[in-house]
């Protein structure tokens, strides 16, 4: 008996510090928004590449959708990833495909612009902005050649809200509201040329 008595007393301060440790953790960790998700996702092989043909579903947060319409640029990162199986060694990238897309608000012309790079597009509405922002149709991945036929490949697709590209303070902001933590859940699929 005395030895749970001792134990008990010793843990009383231990599981408060856990618990603490715990929900800080979880408050830092992007949460898995039901915001932003991968709808479709296919890849295609044609005599000068693979293409990617993907569909993603976006729903901003009230608080995005404030900073947006106050002049706050929103960054999303779209990344899709294609490994080769390999049994005898650890499995090989053959495509590791990263895209930012851009999103921002003119107060002065009431617009929405949408860029990837330097190539802009003006929308009149958000809803307009973010069918343009939310569809990839026909992106060359690679040149042709790097699949072969009859192969069989793993491709992870995902889209993410890169607080990273936010203003300092609503970076620090990000990291204890989840509205600005927008990351889909990843989709994966196999690919067989």
């Amino acid at each position: 008996m005395g030895f749970f008595m001792r134990f008990f007393r010793k843990s009383e301060f231990v599981i408060p510090l856990t618990a603490l440790i715990l929900w800080m953790l979880a408050a830092s960790m992007p949460v898995l928004a039901e915001g932003v998700r991968v709808t479709h996702a296919s890849i295609y092989a044609s005599e000068e590449g693979q293409y990617l043909d993907a569909e993603f579903s976006l729903d901003l947060t009230p608080v995005l959708e404030d900073a947006l319409n106050r002049g706050v640029s929103l960054t999303f990162n779209i990344s899709l990833e294609v490994l080769e199986p390999r049994w005898y060694w650890f499995n090989k990238v053959l495509i590791n495909f990263h895209q930012d897309r851009r999103l921002s608000f003119n107060p002065l012309t009431r617009t929405y612009r949408f860029s990837i790079g330097s190539l802009y597009l003006s929308f009149g509405t958000l809803e307009d902005a973010l069918q343009a922002l939310t569809h990839l149709n026909h992106m060359r991945l690679s040149e042709a050649g790097r699949f072969s036929k009859g192969g069989h490949y793993e491709a992870t697709l995902q889209m993410k809200l890169d607080v990273s590209q936010l203003p300092k303070p609503f970076q620090l902001d990000a990291f204890s509201n989840s509205d600005w933590n927008l990351v889909s859940k990843p989709m994966s699929w196999t690919v067989k040329p």
